[in-house]
């Protein structure tokens, strides 16, 4: 389990997504109007709904346990079938969707293939199949942005889903081929004890996730509903552009879950494995942000005129979503050495609760910003609760280093926020390396453990490290 391979892995998904996504959202906006991106936007809010409310097993839970039988040896298609027929359970409840209108009906069958798909994925990077999950990954979004941009000249939501759903199948069934060559013919296994089990113990993470759904998509839910359709594209936009860095780094985050449960399993301290692994975010955190806002907004100027009355939106979101990474990258070594997830539903509860009520009494008044602000006040909050107890349940030790890091997220956010003419960005970034290098927050023991991982055609990311701290 090789966490620095794994990454670039999955970073190849993340970047196709970024490139194709790209291509899809320019051609989009210059032949279609907000209106139209809002409802790809609503489909797009009917996947998050999915994941939030009908993974009824969170991934979360399904990989670490995954991921320790992995280690010790212990896999078999017989667990792995178990895990696959919750989605069949499921599929029922996306019938409440007939309610909707006609291309929302139609979006059943992809939504059904989006859950099985998920649970494949979780299955399989326990399992350190992230190879095959980026080819599959690959596919699927040169199908789902690619191939789309037919229905988005034809200005046709149910061709888009149509091919959506074509993607879907496509990945499905890969996947499907791929772990059947892993582990031998799989079929679902509908065992309710073992499912009820599972679900009981992710029950706290699943809930929170419900409600996390209302914090993360309330403000876009609000600004529909108050502003219509057209302010929903506008600020869908802004989110999807502001979303880039942290959809990069989530592809290293995705690496982290399976990783810290594989060696948890091997007897490896967590404590060490969250601090280097905070360290290091932190650096690529604090350089992606700077250099990301900076370009992004070049790219809404440029590519996307119609948009730019978003821009201040955008800045803000891409702060709330990219800024915490290192502390929110701290919750994968929470699951993994299995301490207690209720608190997290509480959080939840309270993050959702606070977004609808502050994006309820900003929107009317500021429009779109509230919702930025909104997301700003639940990051913050969120935050602190995920370093807060990372602490207390000793997963996660505050050294001197870790101190100063925190320091700076606010500091830069202050920064990108009030001051940031573009040409002091450039001074920014030096300020950030002077820091690394002053403070020693990357040591020689971290880059040897870092160098043990990499592969020879990378080696020279040492050096680099090396020169920076």
């Amino acid at each position: 389990m090789n966490p620095i391979k794994n990454a670039l892995k999955s970073l190849s998904v993340t970047t196709t997504n970024v490139i194709v996504a790209l291509i899809f959202f320019i051609i989009t906006a210059k032949i279609t109007n907000p209106e139209f991106f809002g409802k790809v936007a609503i489909i797009q809010l009917l996947e998050v709904v999915t994941s939030a409310f009908f993974y009824f097993i969170p991934g979360q839970i399904i990989t670490r346990e995954i991921s320790y039988l992995y280690a010790r040896k212990e896999i078999s298609k017989s667990v792995i079938g178990k895990f696959l027929s919750f989605p069949f359970l499921v599929l029922p409840l996306f019938l409440i969707l007939l309610l909707f209108p006609n291309y929302v009906k139609l979006a059943i069958p992809y939504l059904f293939l989006y859950l099985l798909n998920g649970v494949m994925g979780s299955i399989m990077v326990g399992m350190d199949m992230f190879t095959e999950t980026a080819i599959t990954g690959n596919l699927f979004l040169i199908t789902r942005w690619g191939i789309s941009i037919i229905a988005v000249l034809s200005h046709n939501i149910y061709l888009f889903i149509e091919i959506w759903t074509l993607g879907g199948i496509i990945s499905v069934s890969m996947n499907y081929a791929f772990l059947s060559r892993k582990v031998g013919l799989i079929l679902p296994s509908f065992d309710f004890a073992f499912l009820f089990k599972h679900f009981k113990e992710g029950l706290p993470l699943y809930l929170s996730s419900s409600a996390t759904f209302l914090s993360s998509q309330g403000d876009r839910v609000t600004t529909a509903y108050l502003l219509g359709s057209y302010y929903l594209g506008l600020y869908q936009f802004s989110a999807l552009v502001a979303g880039v860095p942290s959809m990069v780094l989530g592809s290293m985050s995705g690496v982290l879950l399976p990783t810290a449960s594989f060696y948890k399993a091997l007897g490896k301290d967590e404590k060490k494995m969250s601090s280097i692994s905070f360290r290091v975010l932190s650096l690529i955190t604090f350089l992606a942000v700077i250099i990301s806002i900076p370009t992004a907004v070049l790219v809404v100027e440029k590519f996307f005129p119609a948009y730019t009355s978003g821009i201040k939106v955008l800045i803000l979101l891409l702060l709330a979503t990219t800024l915490p990474f290192p502390i929110s990258s701290l919750t994968n070594f929470i699951i993994a050495a299995k301490k207690s997830l209720r608190p997290f539903l509480i959080l939840s509860l309270l993050n959702g609760g606070l977004v609808l009520l502050t994006s309820f009494l900003l929107i009317p008044r500021i429009g779109i910003m509230g919702g930025a602000i909104s997301q700003i006040i639940v990051s913050t909050i969120s935050s602190s609760f995920v370093l807060v107890y990372a602490l207390k349940e000793d997963t996660f030790v505050l050294g001197k280093r870790e101190s100063t890091l925190l320091f700076m997220i606010p500091l830069i956010a202050f920064y990108e926020v009030f001051v940031d003419p573009p040409y002091l960005d450039f001074l920014l970034l030096l300020s950030v390396i002077l820091l690394f290098k002053t403070f020693r927050i990357i040591t020689a023991e971290d880059m040897k453990l870092i160098d043990s991982f990499l592969p020879s055609k990378l080696k020279f990311i040492i050096s680099l490290m090396k020169a920076i701290s």
